[in-house]
């Protein structure tokens, strides 16, 4: 083999590898400001009067999500749910950011928790964000940016779901006021390599 085809050959490699790292990154939430005035995109859980409304302004943005959970031991929650069939991959790193501020109740949380769902039915893989309930500032006027990485589990043939929940405890004064604003999960692009990209290089040898 000639010296400039042994030069060429992970030259080549090298340029492929750089392409697929250099993919812009993909937005895969729907109405994730709730510009649109309404909940499109979201699915809602329960839908009973009252638990979901839209407010105005939102964090530096005309809407924002308020979940309002006033029943004792329950979760009312918002799902981006099953997003990104056919572009998101298993082991992919998904970048999930928010805004929240919010009034908790003796014993109330809120949590974000991130799935990767099997077409069917099932996930490969779930995931409280940040381990445990999120820190929202003690001030229900204020505003905090989350921001989490996550990995998709082994099997995302039904995509990526991110919950967001409002949930009480056990006791009668209990009620979880959380608003979301900005809501965002982005995956990096992947660029394909096309076979007879690697035949070409592969004829370099010859």
């Amino acid at each position: 083999m000639k010296l400039r085809s042994l030069l060429l050959v992970p030259a080549a490699a090298i340029a492929l590898g750089a392409a697929a790292v250099q993919a812009e990154p993909i937005e895969l939430t729907e109405n994730g400001g709730f510009e649109t005035g309404d909940f499109t995109g979201w699915s809602l859980f329960p839908t009973g009067d009252g638990q979901f409304s839209i407010i105005s302004p939102g964090f530096e943005s005309d809407f924002a999500d308020c979940i309002f959970n006033d029943v004792d031991a329950s979760a009312a929650l918002m799902k981006q749910a099953n997003v990104g069939i056919g572009t998101v991959e298993p082991g992919q790193t998904v970048t999930i950011v928010f805004d929240a501020r919010g009034e908790l109740g003796v014993g109330a949380v809120s949590f974000a928790e991130f799935f990767s769902e099997i077409e069917g039915g099932g996930t490969s893989g779930a995931e409280i964000l940040g381990g445990g309930p999120l820190p929202l500032d003690p001030d229900p006027e204020v505003w905090t940016r989350f921001e989490f990485t996550a990995v998709t589990g082994p099997d995302v043939s039904g995509g990526i779901t991110l919950q967001l929940t409002a949930t009480t405890a056990a006791i009668e004064e209990s009620f979880a006021r959380v608003y979301f604003d900005n809501v965002s999960l982005v995956v990096d692009g992947v660029v394909p390599v096309e076979n007879g990209t690697w035949t070409q290089i592969k004829d370099l040898y010859r």
